[in-house]
């Protein structure tokens, strides 16, 4: 009997200490090595151009890209440029924070434009945003509330094109602005995540206005 027992024990034991651990998604005032979500998601937006279309993360439909150009201990995940709905694979290593936008929006200056102020690029970034609905962040099954507390934006202005390689003869693209809702993650713990977002903008008129983003991520921890 006491046999029996003691097996059940170190059953359920193992069982436990092998459970996937709860994901801890960091509150929206979270400042990380000194940055807050609205730095981030300037640091995200530069990422975001800084390769060519044909292993550019955003673009990915599959997520076979989703490694290109990490670097330090946070790792963006994409959405999609324009109205978006993508499935992707990802394997990530350990100990890295996650970040990533529910949807958002970035401007910047056309080539030439010398008249184009950071106010303007700030109020054009956020007009989407003030109308955003369905907003929606679902972490291994359990869904995030109040998503839309989770909104940033960058105060200062930036260069969207910083880090484009020069070869590709980017531009100067400041003052750039970014405005959207962005979720920033514990580092997850070993094994398999499933990490869903999007949501709508109801902005007739707009540019944009009406995009829509549903996104997920198969995401493996090694």
């Amino acid at each position: 009997m006491l046999k029996a027992l003691l097996i059940l024990i170190a059953i359920f034991y193992g069982n436990f200490s092998n459970a996937k651990q709860p994901i801890e998604v960091l509150p929206p005032d979270y400042v990380l090595n000194g940055k807050t979500k609205a730095d981030l998601s300037a640091t995200w937006w530069q990422w975001a151009f800084s390769t060519n279309d044909e292993i550019n993360p955003v673009r990915d439909k599959s997520g076979i890209n989703c490694g290109v150009g990490q670097n330090g201990n946070v790792w963006f995940l994409a959405g999609g440029f324009g109205s978006s709905k993508i499935s992707r694979r990802c394997e990530i290593p350990s100990n890295k924070y996650v970040f990533f936008p529910v949807i958002n929006m970035a401007y910047w200056p056309r080539q030439g434009s010398e008249n184009y102020t950071c106010e303007q690029a700030k109020i054009n970034a956020s007009s989407n945003n003030n109308n955003a609905i369905n907003l929606f962040v679902e972490i291994d099954g359990v869904q995030l509330e109040n998503v839309r507390q989770f909104r940033a934006r960058t105060e200062e202005c930036f260069d969207i094109f910083a880090k484009v390689d020069r070869s590709l003869n980017p531009y100067n693209a400041y003052p750039s602005a970014s405005d959207g809702y962005w979720v920033l993650l514990k580092p997850l713990s070993k094994g398999k995540h499933t990490v869903k977002f999007g949501g709508g903008y109801n902005a007739a008129g707009n540019p944009l206005g009406r995009m829509l983003q549903d996104i997920e991520y198969e995401i493996t921890v090694k």
